[in-house]
């Protein structure tokens, strides 16, 4: 019986990895999806403003709301458009994954800067 098991299996994986369906659907994205670039700069902005928050924790509380007002004000979209269109690219994770791996390459190579400036 065990063949059988890894057949199916096989047969589940293979059929798994076909990623066509989905990077068709986000090429021809509703017109209200922020595009890609735009979101990861957003996510990028909001994740520094979010390490301020840590990095100067003896000092009184920074206010959240305030911070994400000011990056949606910054980028020009609103709040509820940004959070649809997370939403939106978290059906297809493999794009968001790609989104978030291009957040953490530039946060990095911030750190990096910084580091070597001191």
């Amino acid at each position: 019986m065990k063949p059988y098991v890894y057949f199916f299996f096989l047969i589940f994986m293979f059929s798994s990895c076909q990623s066509g369906d989905k990077l068709e659907v986000v090429d021809s994205k509703p017109d209200w999806v922020i595009e890609e670039n735009k979101m990861i700069d957003i996510i990028m902005d909001l994740r520094v403003v979010e390490a301020a928050v840590y990095i100067n924790s003896n000092q009184l509380p920074r206010n959240k709301t305030k911070d994400w007002e000011f990056v949606m004000k910054k980028h020009q979209v609103a709040d509820s458009v940004f959070i649809k269109s997370h939403e939106y690219y978290a059906g297809y994770p493999q794009v968001l994954s790609g989104m978030y791996e291009q957040v953490i390459d530039r946060l990095s190579e911030m750190q990096a800067e910084n580091y070597e400036n001191q």
